[in-house]
């Protein structure tokens, strides 16, 4: 293994760190396609009236509204849970990145990625990998600031015109997210099958 090897640390805390940021994230996603594609209030609303007629019982459309938009509510409490999971991940890394051995950690990485840049084409990939990890550090860590301060929104006395703005922001970092999931996949792939044959097997059990 060199040291431009595209290979991440097999440590087990890094592998675990690993798959339980994918995890979460992916939960997240869930939620937020499940409230866009599947918890429409409005359908929703006609279906519990339909229902509850066919039992003999009758609510208002408001009261049906209300009742719709419990399952928003939860999607919304899942969210939230899974976004203060993910904030204590990405403290985790950061944290682990300062107290890493010299030489060894994240920053001591994007330091030699930054020095070997012009030297040849594979530290010229070398540096393009770790500047997309550094984007995507960035990106998570937008998300988090953004999703807490929805999340407390009312607590902080956010006003909702600001709310919404940052909501925009962080629907578009989510895009971000989803936009380097889809390069690292691609990426992992071309090197599994040509620089680094074993890379995806090596974040799973560690060999």
């Amino acid at each position: 293994m060199t040291e431009f090897s595209f290979r991440a640390s097999r440590s087990l805390g890094l592998r675990l760190w690993h798959w339980l940021n994918f995890a979460v994230l992916s939960a997240l996603l869930a939620t937020v396609l499940l409230r866009d594609e599947l918890v429409d209030v409005r359908e929703n609303r006609d279906l519990i009236q339909q229902k509850l007629a066919t039992l003999g019982a009758v609510i208002t459309p408001d009261q049906a509204k209300a009742a719709a938009r419990l399952y928003l509510e939860r999607l919304w409490d899942w969210h939230v849970d899974l976004g203060l999971v993910l904030a204590a991940l990405l403290v985790l890394r950061l944290v682990v990145a300062v107290v890493a051995p010299a030489g060894t950690g994240l920053f001591a990485k994007l330091r030699l990625a930054a020095r070997a840049v012009k030297t040849t084409p594979t530290a010229r990939k070398f540096a393009a990998v770790k500047a997309s990890h550094v984007a995507f550090y960035g990106i998570l860590t937008l998300i988090v600031v953004t999703g807490l301060l929805l999340a407390y929104a009312k607590k902080l006395g956010i006003a909702d015109g600001l709310r919404h703005e940052i909501g925009d922001i962080h629907e578009v970092a989510m895009y971000g997210i989803l936009a380097f999931i889809a390069l690292h996949l691609i990426g992992v792939v071309r090197a599994e099958k040509t620089t680094d044959p074993g890379l995806v097997s090596g974040m799973i059990h560690g060999d």
